[in-house]
């Protein structure tokens, strides 16, 4: 009788060629997973920077000339600019990017700067949203 089956030093070498499989595959997938998450961030930083350029048009007459100013992203969730689900951190998704958006008038461009910051990093978008100095008189 003939016995139908592996024998154990088969299986040990699957196992073996598995694992090596394995040990090949997983820094790929997980360097894959890791650039979709800090994808993700920049796209929610760029939403939130949406956001504030929003509440900066509504809200010129609060921004001063000569400083920067400080918007936290929950003012943004306050008044409705952003939803809590459009900054979930990607990082961790039971907390909210709580960060502020820096807000700073470039006298040569006659544009505000617009950046995020955390505690964790500090990322300026190249992104400005033109507002011309009268807009701010006509709101006083």
């Amino acid at each position: 009788m003939k016995n139908k089956g592996f024998t154990l030093i088969e299986l040990i070498a699957v196992i073996a060629i598995l694992a090596l499989i394995a040990l090949v595959v997983y820094p790929a997938i997980n360097s894959v997973i890791k650039n979709a998450r800090e994808n993700t961030y920049l796209d929610q930083i760029d939403v939130i920077i949406k956001a504030a350029k929003e509440w900066s048009i509504d809200n010129a007459s609060k921004l001063p000339d000569d400083a920067e100013y400080n918007l936290p992203v929950k003012t943004l969730i306050d008044e409705g600019y952003i939803t809590n689900d459009e900054v979930k951190n990607p990082r961790n998704s039971k907390e909210n990017l709580d960060g502020d958006i820096i807000i700073k008038y470039n006298e040569e461009t006659k544009s505000f700067e617009y950046s995020y910051s955390d505690e964790e990093v500090n990322v300026t978008m190249n992104t400005s949203q033109i507002i011309y100095q009268n807009s701010k008189k006509k709101l006083s």
